[in-house]
């Protein structure tokens, strides 16, 4: 068995009040990722790691960190548009959050064919094909919930994957390659902040938002798994 941890730090930004930022860590020696088998597209074919576990100096990339859904309020998606970009043969970033009825926008910057496929629960939401530098496409994943994980795939390149995480509020962020997370903008009040990744799955802490006082709250989640 190999036994590793998942540690969230959370604390709220002293300089102004609603806001809560921190950083995963990942306790133990992070698991290898293999290489991945790319040389059935020559275009694909030069040497790159699975990314389903990244660990940088003890510090976890594509982990969702959000507010509970159905806890903050009743929020109108905004206008922006979420990207992911198809680059040397892999999805960048490999996790994005946004909000319900937020669009996404996917581009192809690689010389090669791919077919960008949005599943939930095994249900297709789309399947659209994606020619070499051709135009972004736009997805409207309307009929994905909150709550909801949109798997990206391509239907060219099998060892490509993506995640969308759909909250019903603009309360997250997702770690970058040094662990970080920050939220802003966050009402006076208790929460149940959840991290979420997609090989790791969830975990859940309390966090006390209050006006201009500064709260420091850690917690540790053990994970074990099979080699």
């Amino acid at each position: 068995m190999t036994r590793f941890a998942l540690v969230l730090l959370a604390l709220s930004t002293p300089a102004y009040a609603g806001s809560i930022k921190g950083t995963v860590l990942y306790e133990g020696e992070p698991p290898v990722q293999p290489a991945l088998e790319r040389d059935s597209d020559p275009r694909c074919a030069k040497d790159r790691a699975d990314e389903a576990i990244v660990v940088t100096k003890g510090k976890l990339r594509d982990v969702v960190v959000r507010i509970k859904n159905g806890t903050a309020g009743t929020h109108t998606a905004p206008a922006t548009t979420a990207l992911l970009d198809q680059k040397d043969c892999m999805y960048t970033p490999r996790v994005v959050g946004i909000v319900a009825g937020q669009k996404l926008q996917v581009r192809n910057s690689d010389n090669t064919f791919h077919n960008v496929w949005g599943v939930v629960s095994n249900k297709d939401l789309f399947n659209k094909p994606q020619a070499p530098k051709a135009a972004d496409l736009t997805l409207d994943p309307s009929a994905a919930k909150p709550g909801d994980i949109v798997e990206l795939k391509c239907g060219v390149h099998g060892w490509m994957h993506a995640y969308v995480a759909v909250q019903d509020h603009p309360f997250f962020a997702v770690t970058k390659a040094d662990g970080t997370f920050e939220i802003k903008d966050l009402p006076q009040g208790t929460y149940e902040l959840e991290a979420w990744h997609p090989e790791l799955g969830t975990r859940s802490m309390k966090v006390v938002i209050g006006k201009g006082k500064r709260a420091d709250v850690t917690a540790r989640f053990s994970y074990k798994r099979s080699d």
